[in-house]
């Protein structure tokens, strides 16, 4: 009766150590993570970048048997979520040594205090779920006298988590020592009662000041980022480094801003189509996934990633702090992708880097609005360094064009045809009248440079491309469709006085305000590409000129409204724009010798209006032509 009593109370306690065993598994640190604090999440390895998580205390020194206070956070402006953690106090001259114990958790739900070398000498989570920074008390022991240090590894997730999380060094001083608070840098004064506490100091690291993806960049990794020449500051918006050992190819991917998704693809040219890319995308729940997708070229969704194979890319880390997304993994080095293979060891490939702040859907990311670009030349994945972005000369070239043409050329000649035609009678040039031969050289430029701004475009991307949910590229094809059919419907112009002319008349005005209207606009949305580099406060140069413009016009209208208008009961009966009808007027003696009444003051204001245009298209041409201008302007100045 004896031993089946004695037996029955050894199955309890089996049972009953199994059920704790269980519930440290599932609600907590492991037991066999206590000593090294290395969470047994199947191979998956600690994060080597710099921690976003600290570990505060209350005091620097504290007496024994006395409480400290002792929190886990974040270093940073915003919070790092706390996902899991096992926490102790280590010795500073025995690091193996766990020290005092715990007393107090914030919520029971959140945090417990658990046995590893002694008795609630550690504190862990309760539950994976997110948490902000947590608060515990912890006892000084009444055995030990040195310096001890809070050690923990903190975990974001399941494959996310750095160790050796370590807070200031804290002194565990005698019950007699006086401890003045008063200023940090004030020293701890001491009694002689007692033999003095002789500290072992320990040497700090120096904090990074680049993120890990940049480490290398310069002798061991390959990268590639945007804006140019953001590597050697670190402030690249979207990098990508590759790191080769042997046969064996590790990416990192990085983009700021808070993205929904950043990637990198591998090309056979700089243009996106026919391309493999890899994708580390944040879930809604803050998961971070990797995939791999293939990119297709002029048509919306660019990628697909139901036609790329998922296993040829192993992920090794993932995090998201202080805005930052970043995803470091292995590709194969050989791999087949839609027929083509892709041979990381003996082929060059142009890098792609891309973020974005959204998805489509499931399977597809989103329109690349935080960045893209393309790297200049095919590289070998093995050759380290900082990679060069692809040329802009041609899309600048196209900016600085279209600027010319319709900021410019294009607005004078338009106000020289409308408002100067009884201004300089008598005189010519070329056989004709000053004001329409100015008027044609104008417009001539205005074709020439809107043509050649649309073939450079064209050479640039490599054919017909729309630019995500900016009309830019629709509003440009329309306005260099109608720009190309003015002249020619010029040529044909009939005479004045015939049946048709006033059709003509009208045609050509609308035709040509139109363009002009269109083009002007498609300037102000390419403002908003994010290819071009422009400043936001490009908008408000651009406004100032419309603005500019406007007033002009209504200046110029009545004059030439005052100058032809004949006042007939108190109204006028002429204006502007009345030979657009086609009929003929009768010329006087004074309409053939002189300029029309106030052609002066036109000639004054026209005086006016020529170099202040001309000072917005020389403005706007520098923005395009040395964007992005804040890099451009701290190289130039060292900065």
């Amino acid at each position: 009766m004896l031993r089946r009593k004695r037996n029955v109370k050894l199955i309890l306690i089996t049972v009953l150590s199994l059920v704790s065993v269980s519930h440290q598994y599932g609600s907590g640190a492991p037991p066999m993570a206590c000593v090294d604090q290395f969470p047994r999440h199947s191979d998956i390895q600690a994060q080597t970048s710099v921690p976003p998580y600290a570990i505060f205390t209350s005091a620097s020194q504290v007496r024994q048997g006395d409480v400290l206070n002792v929190t886990i956070g974040s270093p940073f402006g915003a919070p790092a979520p706390i996902g899991g953690f096992i926490l102790q106090a280590r010795g500073i001259q025995d690091t193996e040594k766990i020290v005092g114990k715990f007393t107090k958790v914030p919520d029971p739900n959140l945090a417990q205090i658990t046995n590893c070398r002694g008795n609630n000498d550690t504190v862990t989570h309760t539950n994976p779920e997110e948490k902000a920074p947590l608060s515990f008390t912890w006892q000084a022991p009444d055995d030990f006298l040195g310096g001890i240090e809070f050690r923990a590894t903190v975990a974001q997730g399941y494959a996310t988590f750095w160790k050796n999380v370590e807070s200031p060094l804290v002194e565990v001083v005698t019950p007699d020592t006086v401890i003045t608070t008063s200023s940090p840098s004030v020293s701890t004064q001491r009694t002689t009662l007692g033999p003095p506490v002789i500290m072992e100091t320990k040497p700090k690291a120096t904090p990074k000041s680049l993120d890990v993806i940049y480490q290398g960049c310069e002798d061991t990794k390959l990268c590639f980022g945007i804006p140019a020449n953001c590597i050697p500051n670190g402030n690249c918006k979207v990098i990508v480094a590759i790191f080769v050992a042997g046969d064996t190819y590790t990416f990192e991917i990085q983009g700021i801003d808070n993205p929904k998704y950043v990637a990198a693809g591998l090309s056979l040219d700089n243009k996106m189509g026919d391309d493999s890319a890899m994708e580390c995308v944040r879930n809604d729940n803050g998961r971070i996934n990797l995939f791999t997708s293939w990119t297709y070229p002029k048509v919306e969704p660019y990628v697909r990633r139901s036609d790329s194979p998922q296993d040829i890319v192993q992920l090794l880390e993932s995090s998201m702090i202080d805005g930052k997304l970043y995803c470091k993994f292995r590709r194969d080095t050989v791999s087949m992708v839609k027929g083509q293979t892709f041979d990381l060891a003996n082929n060059k490939y142009n890098l792609m880097v891309l973020a974005g702040d959204s998805m489509k859907d499931a399977e597809r990311v989103g329109f690349h609005n935080v960045g893209y670009e393309a790297s200049g030349a095919a590289l070998r994945l093995s050759s380290p360094g900082a990679a060069a972005v692809a040329s802009r000369v041609l899309l600048r070239l196209h900016g600085c064009c279209m600027l010319a043409a319709w900021l410019g050329a294009a607005s004078l000649g338009i106000v020289l045809a409308r408002y100067f035609k009884k201004t300089w009678v008598g005189k010519t040039l070329g056989g004709k009248d000053i004001w329409f031969a100015y008027h044609r050289i104008l417009m001539v430029l205005t074709w020439v440079l809107t043509m050649a701004g649309f073939i450079l475009i064209l050479i640039d991307v490599g054919g017909w491309q729309t630019t995500g949910d900016n009309p830019h590229a629709i509003t440009g094809i329309i306005t260099v469709v109608l720009c190309f059919i003015q002249p020619i419907g010029a040529f044909f112009r009939p005479h004045p006085g015939t049946k048709h002319r006033p059709l003509f008349n009208w045609l050509h005005w609308l035709v040509g305000n139109s363009a002009h209207i269109l083009g002007i606009a498609t300037i102000f949305l390419a403002v908003y590409l994010q290819k071009a580099q422009l400043p936001a406060w490009s908008v408000f140069v651009l406004a100032a000129f419309v603005v500019f413009h406007v007033i002009a016009h209504v200046v110029l209208s009545l004059t030439v409204c005052v100058s032809e208008g004949r006042i007939s009961n108190g109204r006028v009966n002429s204006f502007p724009m009345k030979d657009m009808l086609g009929h003929s007027r009768q010329v006087t003696a004074v309409d053939r010798s002189s300029d029309a009444p106030f052609s002066v003051f036109r000639k004054h204001l026209l005086g006016v209006y020529a170099p202040i245009v001309l000072l917005f298209v020389v403005a706007m041409i520098c923005l395009v032509a040395l964007a992005p201008i804040g890099e451009t302007y701290n190289s130039l100045m060292g900065a």
